[in-house]
């Protein structure tokens, strides 16, 4: 081939490379601000993905707290009330104290002055009150109660060392009969007879022990002063002394209140 044969083709070899030279160039500069924008678009798609998340995630919160601030306002103010005027503790105590009251016995300041009398009342009334009847034998209309167990809510009542003659309480409205034969009582089934409900209208406490003003309301139907949101109008008041021994409560005294009824100008046990 002859010299004038060989530039023509070194020109389109040149050409060519040149060509190949400047699209490369273009593809690259294309490519990489395509890349900028995608990888843009992507930041901002995560950024608005975060911004969302984070919006639902702090509204969550802020519903929770709500929640959470109500509830807890509530509960104090249940809290407070409760402190404020002793509900469930006076509760507690009316419902410890009401087979005693029933009663209606005169002041002792030592269970060694109890009288027998009051002994076995209280205990039987406290068996009538909170008492499984269930498990004990039923002879026509009365229980069958084993003087064992007048004995034992007698010392849940008034606390151990209990002197206790067996006997027979009768009064003109309800008798619990004592069968010597089978050292047991024969106690009415359905007693409707309840002389008074007890109010606890003030506490005090010092140390484990708790004076209670007790409210005598009579006659009301059964727990009706210990469910009422409305103060009774007691017929008189006597103070009983408790003592908090472990998780349970005795009964230690009885005595005269300083606190009068309305309308009374002494009040008598």
């Amino acid at each position: 081939m002859s010299k004038k044969d060989k530039r023509p083709e070194a020109k389109k070899t040149g050409d060519i490379i040149e060509m190949l030279d400047s699209a490369l160039d273009e593809d690259i500069s294309e490519i990489s601000e395509m890349s900028e924008v995608e990888e843009s678009t992507s930041e901002a798609a995560k950024s608005g993905s975060k911004s969302a998340f984070h919006f639902i995630i702090g509204l969550i919160f802020i519903v929770l707290a709500a929640i959470g601030l109500v509830s807890t306002v509530s509960f104090v103010s249940g809290k407070v009330k409760n402190i404020i005027d002793n509900t469930d503790q006076k509760n507690e105590f009316a419902k410890f104290i009401y087979p005693v009251v029933i009663c209606d016995p005169p002041g002792f300041d030592a269970n060694t002055k109890l009288k027998n009398e009051t002994i076995i009342s209280a205990a039987v009334w406290d068996i009538i009150l909170y008492e499984d009847k269930s498990r004990y034998e039923l002879d026509f209309d009365y229980y069958i109660v084993p003087e064992v167990d007048i004995e034992q809510h007698a010392a849940k009542l008034f606390g151990s060392g209990l002197t206790i003659n067996h006997m027979t309480i009768a009064s003109a409205d309800i008798s619990f009969y004592y069968d010597e034969e089978i050292s047991s009582y024969r106690i009415p089934e359905n007693p409707k007879f309840f002389t008074y409900s007890p109010y606890i209208d003030s506490i005090s406490k010092v140390g484990e022990s708790y004076t209670l003003t007790v409210g005598y309301v009579s006659p009301t139907p059964a727990w009706l002063t210990l469910t009422s949101d409305e103060a009774p109008s007691p017929e008189k008041y006597v103070d009983y002394v408790v003592q908090k021994r472990g998780n349970s409560y005795t009964l230690v005294a009885i005595k005269q209140s300083e606190k009068q009824a309305e309308g009374n100008n002494e009040s008598g046990l």
